[in-house]
């Protein structure tokens, strides 16, 4: 074999690697609950909805704040650590994000709303 077989496989495991690590890492950032789960206990924390304003205006659940993930990533600090977080979005991707950006920051009690707002059952406001 000439060496940049050896360099390609060396490339293709490394990567392997990292996707493997990147999706262990964002499974143990948060929990995800169904939408029974979700709603038996949003009231018990910080309820956070990542989407943009616009979709937030269009609709949310009830009692929701709306911080978009830019946002979060600037002023994490104004969410408590002492409370569990409850993050959406519309499909469970910006919240995976938001999940893992804030278990980086110290976060521990984060709960995510598993496929976002589409498996949603109750009411929007």
């Amino acid at each position: 074999m000439q060496w940049y077989h050896y360099a390609l496989i060396f490339l293709t495991s490394f990567l392997i690697f990292v996707f493997i690590f990147s999706i262990i890492q964002a499974k143990k950032a948060s929990i995800k609950l169904t939408p029974e789960q979700f709603k038996e206990h949003m009231r018990k924390g910080q309820l956070i909805d990542v989407r943009s304003k616009q979709e937030f205006d269009a609709g949310h659940i009830n009692g929701a704040r709306n911080i978009n993930i830019q946002t979060i990533m600037r002023n994490y600090h104004s969410l408590r650590k002492d409370q569990p977080i409850y993050l959406y979005c519309s499909t469970g991707k910006r919240s995976s994000r938001a999940a893992l950006f804030l278990r980086s920051k110290g976060y521990h009690e984060i709960y995510e709303l598993d496929k976002g707002l589409r498996n949603w059952n109750g009411p929007l406001k």
